[in-house]
């Protein structure tokens, strides 16, 4: 009869499963902000979980820009519009997912260890205005 081994859990030192655990928190905090662009521009646009993903991935393609980083900008360009009232808000909707992509391609030509570098972080934008 063959032994068998320690577990897969046991095997790992306590700095793999801490590193590990870091960057599975990371991959939950990512595939988050690209759940929420989503669900915004399903909202905005009238359009299913997938069209919304293949519009995110489109302009990630077109721009060669990560798609973390194309989610990020639009969840921030919604809120900020949301804020807004009147004509303006109709016409920035408009051109709101390609005008993403070209404002945040300088960032993601200086992204090497892929951190966000889109600007302001998503919890400092604000309360919105009464």
């Amino acid at each position: 009869m063959q032994e068998t081994g320690p577990t897969t859990a046991a095997a790992l030192s306590t700095e793999e499963q801490d590193r590990l655990t870091v960057e599975l928190h990371a991959v939950t905090e990512r595939r988050a902000i690209i759940e929420q662009a989503k669900g915004m521009l399903m909202f905005v646009y009238g359009i299913d979980a997938d069209e919304a993903f293949q519009v995110l991935r489109k302009q990630s393609q077109d721009h060669n820009v990560r798609l973390i980083l194309v989610a990020e900008q639009v969840t921030k360009d919604l809120i900020e519009l949301s804020r807004t009232r009147g004509p303006v808000r109709q016409l920035a909707l408009g051109g709101l997912i390609e005008a993403a992509a070209e404002r945040i391609a300088h960032s993601a030509e200086r992204q090497l260890d892929g951190a966000s570098k889109t600007g302001v972080p998503m919890t400092n934008l604000g309360p919105s205005p009464q």
